[in-house]
Formats: structure tokens, C-alpha cells, sequence
């Protein structure tokens, strides 16, 4: 690689940090030491003044090869040498996997995320850069194919997800290693990339060099296969408005609107589960919610690992916890002192209060309470509230979250005087002197 083709490079990579994180003030990188991460420091090493951004190196010891601490100790002296914060972090990772039955791919990957994002969020840095490749890209694609992957799989690794950065993914690995020939970079060599009893592994040095007889530009022409997916995921994020802000959190459980096409309703199903559980919905999971909307039932659940998993409700989801539900009860006492009670349920905040003077209402001595709903609860008009939740088509789920006010009476404690949103006895409220009122909570529109 010629000086100038080593200025493209470089110009490659400024370019992307403008176009993909033109705001990016401070950046941890992922750094193993391995020849994409070295190449990575040194460009953001080389960029950083001109960026105006602040760097920082995390490295992660799986403890899986006896050279590792070796290779730690290397991507330190590296970074003292450019005067970078260093940050290392270690675990267990073959226990971990023991205990929680993962992969060593999976499991490592898992607690070296773990890291990489508590370390940024506590050392004020605002993206994390990873230093995967056209290559990986193109190995993610080809596992994915093998395990049937849905559409959207193929997007495999993007440039950029919530917090992480991929600035080297529009680089070939030859590129990347010419580029690191050309500026006399040290990098260690991860002797485990050739052990091809790891997937990747396999497919990187069994499968790839038998495409590439087919097409030598393989990594090019699965770019363009991910970049065409990734516009289309895209467009379907938008058209489904995925983001944790159009959320509704009740608890630990979270509540938002289904859309009413039935194909992006599986999309809405599969990337919230990603987005809240950090867990993908395979394709047995994804046919259990297809088999169930199509029964006609208006409401139903669906469990996707133990008590987490979905209930869906006259077009509503709740994802989370479909099994335990909070149970609450409190009670509100009022005296001729206590001008008001908040109380919160769920989320909901609940004000009790006395009528001021100007109304000239005397308050006498009373108490409320509030727990959850249970069938055979009855307004304080007699009917229902069975009745008047399938009227007001209050989601299954809802039922069993929102804070119910009772009279606190023995020979009365099932008559309901409140509903947040949904129903109030005005007319006694008045005679006592006090009024309720509820910011907060889930406020649905059927």
C-alpha cells in the first residue's frame, strides 16, 4: 500500500466517522491487540485532533488462551505509548458458558459487551468503536444463512447500532493488513482464528475460499447485499417507529400499540423483543404469535422464555413479565388535619385531597383503598367493573396493573369510586369533600 493509497484509507475512515456520527465527541475503542483493532486505534489515533474527538482503549481478557494476559499487557504499553486512557476488564468466560449454557462464541461475546458498555457509561464515553470488517460481515452474513435466518438477518453487522461503531466494515481484511504493512503497526496474532472447530472459523477458511473462486470480490458483493438490507430495515424501523421513547412502562413491563399490518406486527414482535429482552426471537417463537393472532381472540399470551413473553390485548402489546403480575394494596385515611395523600401504584401517582374553603364543603372522617382489580369488583353504582373494562375495551393485561379505589368500609370494600382515566363516583366525591385525581400511568385510547 502506496503513501497516497494509505491517505485514501485514512480519508475512508474520517469520512465515515463524519457521515455516521458527525456529532461523536468521545469514543471507547474495543481493542484485542489483533491486526483490525490495532489498525482502528491508529486512525482514530491519527484523526482525533482533526475530529475533535477524545479516545479511550478497553480491552477484554476471556481467559480462554494462556497468552492472553500477554496480549493485554501488550494493547496497554501500546496505548501508554500514545499517551490513550487504557481500560482492561476480565471474566471467566468458559464457566460463564458452563453455567448458562452458551457457546464460548456467544458467551464471550456477551460478557465482552457487558464490559465494553459499562466501561463507556463510566467513563463518560458517548460511542463505542468495534473493529469488525468487510470480511466478518461477510462470515455473519453466511452463519446466518445456515441457520435460516429471516430477511432481516442479513443485516448482520451495521455501521452504526444505538452506541457502537463499526468504522472498519467498509475495509476488506487484505486491506486492512496492507494498511498496517505500510505503517510498520505491531499487532499480536490470535492463534484461535485458525482453529476451525469454532464456526466462524470454519466458514472463514473452509467456505470463503471456495466462493471466492466463484467471485473473487465476494466481500464486495455481500457489502451490497447488506447495504440493500439495511436500507430496508431502515424503512421498516421507520414504518414501525421502533424506539424505546413510543413506549409505555408500567413497572418492569413495557406497553406499546400494535401496527395493523400483520407482517410488520411480527417485525414489531421481533425487534422489541431485541431491544428490551437483548434476545432474538427465533422462528418457532415468531410462528407461536402468528398461530395465536390468527385465532381470532382478541386477547391472548404468548410465552417466549418462562414468564417473559408477550400478551396482546384489542390491538395492545405488553412485553415482559405476563406472569407475575404486582400486587398492591394501600390505604388512604383522612382526618380533620390531613389536607392531602400521593400514593403511587405502578406508575401511576394518585392525589387525594380535600375541597378548599371557597367550595365550603365540610370533610368528614374517611378512607380509601387502593389495590388491584378482582373479578367480582363492582363500581359503586352496582355494575361491574368487569363490565365496563370489556366496554371500554381495557387490555386483559391492564386490568390487572391499574390502581383501583375502593371505600374502605368492611360491608363495602368492593364498591370501586375510582378508576384512573376510566371512571369516577363524582357525585360522592362531592358529598365527602374530597377529590382524586391521577397523573402518570398508562392513559390507552381503545
Amino acid at each position: 500500500m502506496a503513501l497516497d493509497t494509505q491517505d485514501e484509507f485514512f480519508k475512508k475512515f474520517v469520512n465515515f466517522i463524519r457521515e455516521y456520527v458527525p456529532n461523536c465527541s468521545s469514543v471507547l475503542l474495543a481493542v484485542s491487540g489483533g491486526v483490525d483493532s490495532i489498525v482502528m486505534l491508529d486512525l482514530f489515533n491519527r484523526a482525533k485532533d482533526e475530529l475533535l474527538i477524545n479516545i479511550g482503549v478497553a480491552t477484554f481478557n476471556h481467559k480462554l488462551r494462556t497468552e492472553a494476559d500477554d496480549e493485554v499487557i501488550f494493547v496497554q504499553k501500546f496505548c501508554e505509548g500514545l499517551g490513550i486512557p487504557f481500560f482492561p476488564g476480565e471474566a471467566d468466560v468458559k464457566m460463564y458458558c458452563e453455567q448458562n449454557k452458551l457457546s464460548i462464541e456467544e458467551g464471550a461475546r456477551i460478557l465482552r459487551y457487558e464490559f465494553l458498555k459499562r466501561t463507556a457509561k463510566e467513563n463518560g464515553y458517548s460511542f463505542i468503536a468495534t473493529a469488525h470488517n468487510a470480511n466478518d460481515l461477510l462470515e455473519t452474513i453466511i452463519l446466518r444463512q445456515i441457520k435460516g435466518t429471516g430477511p432481516f438477518g442479513l443485516a448482520a453487522i451495521k455501521p452504526i447500532n444505538g452506541i457502537f461503531i463499526r468504522p472498519l466494515i467498509f475495509f476488506t481484511r487484505k486491506e486492512i493488513e496492507e494498511y498496517a504493512k505500510e505503517r510498520k503497526l505491531e499487532y499480536v496474532i490470535d492463534r484461535t482464528n485458525f482453529d476451525i472447530e469454532y464456526n466462524r472459523n470454519f466458514v472463514r477458511h473452509k467456505i470463503v475460499p471456495l466462493l471466492k473462486e466463484i467471485n473473487p470480490s465476494v466481500e464486495s458483493a455481500y457489502l451490497k447485499l447488506a447495504k440493500n438490507i439495511w436500507e430496508l430495515d431502515s424503512y421498516v424501523d421507520r414504518a414501525i417507529g421502533i424506539d424505546k421513547s413510543n413506549l409505555e412502562k408500567i413497572g418492569n413491563n413495557f406497553i406499546f400499540k400494535l401496527v395493523n399490518d400483520e407482517y410488520l406486527q411480527i417485525e414489531q414482535i421481533r425487534r422489541y423483543s431485541l431491544l428490551l429482552f437483548g434476545k432474538p426471537l427465533d422462528y418457532e417463537k415468531l410462528e407461536r404469535f402468528k398461530k395465536a393472532r390468527s385465532s381470532g381472540k382478541p386477547s391472548y399470551k404468548i410465552s417466549f422464555w418462562g414468564a417473559l413473553g408477550i400478551e396482546i390485548s384489542y390491538g395492545w402489546c405488553m412485553m415482559g413479565d405476563i406472569v407475575n403480575y404486582p400486587v398492591f394494596e394501600k390505604i388512604v385515611c383522612f382526618d380533620g388535619s390531613k389536607e392531602f395523600e400521593l400514593i403511587e401504584a405502578n406508575g401511576y401517582f394518585i392525589k387525594f385531597a380535600k375541597y378548599d374553603i371557597i367550595n365550603k364543603k365540610e370533610h368528614t372522617n374517611v378512607c380509601f383503598k387502593v389495590r388491584n382489580w378482582r373479578d367480582g369488583d363492582r363500581l359503586l353504582s352496582g355494575k361491574k367493573v368487569k363490565e365496563l373494562f370489556s366496554e371500554r375495551k381495557v387490555p386483559t393485561f391492564l386490568r390487572k396493573l391499574i390502581p383501583l379505589v375502593f371505600l374502605s368500609e368492611s360491608e363495602q370494600d368492593s364498591k370501586v369510586i375510582y378508576i384512573p382515566f376510566l371512571y369516577e363516583a363524582k357525585s360522592y366525591l362531592n358529598d365527602i369533600g374530597v377529590f382524586i385525581k391521577t397523573k402518570g400511568g398508562f392513559h390507552f385510547e381503545s
